[in-house]
């Protein structure tokens, strides 16, 4: 006998060629790997990020509050990048509104030292040394997952402008601060 008959012409029982188990089989191998499948794909989108992920609205609202909190100099104003509506479809990063407003106070606050060092402005010399010297304790730069050598960098860059390193300071601003130079 032939492993696979295949059903006489006129017939009422068509084969397909497999048995009646592999069928089933294969049919509740679907029904298993779907779910799984979905579980799985929504959990590697859900630990994109260390914090987690969010929608857009609470990317907004972090980006709000954020501003909303940390100081820029005098005058300065936010990059027009973090005015923008967030795409309604994307997910964000939990945090990444907090981080995108201090990196960008933290250039903006950098590009205040370096213009009022190279005009010999001393008070507002002096007023962008005592913001840069707070950024050590804003949220994003005490995040206990953000690198240590990240934090490493943004001392030793506000240590250069204590000390009146303007060379350290503008090669920090000039490849880093490009979208939030004020």
């Amino acid at each position: 006998m032939r492993p696979f008959a295949f059903a006489e012409p006129g017939s009422p029982h068509i084969s397909t060629g497999r048995p009646a188990a592999l069928r089933w089989h294969n049919g509740l191998a679907l029904l298993v790997l779907l779910p799984m499948v979905a579980v799985v794909g929504a959990a590697i989108r859900s630990t994109e990020a260390p914090h987690g992920m969010g929608s857009a609205d609470a990317y907004d609202a972090e980006l709000a509050a954020a501003k909303a909190v940390t100081p820029i100099p005098p005058g300065a104003t936010w990059p027009p990048y973090l005015d923008r509506e967030s795409d309604r479809d994307a997910s964000y990063a939990t945090g990444l509104g907090w981080s995108m407003v201090e990196y960008n106070a933290y250039c903006l606050w950098l590009g205040s030292w370096h213009r009022a060092h190279g005009a010999g402005d001393a008070q507002a010399e002096t007023a962008a040394i005592a913001a840069l010297t707070q950024t050590r304790q804003w949220q994003s730069f005490t995040d206990p997952l953000m690198p240590e050598q990240s934090r490493d960098h943004v001392a030793a860059i506000v240590d250069a402008a204590e000390q009146g390193d303007a060379a350290a300071v503008m090669a920090e601003l000039e490849p880093n601060c490009q979208g939030a130079r004020p």
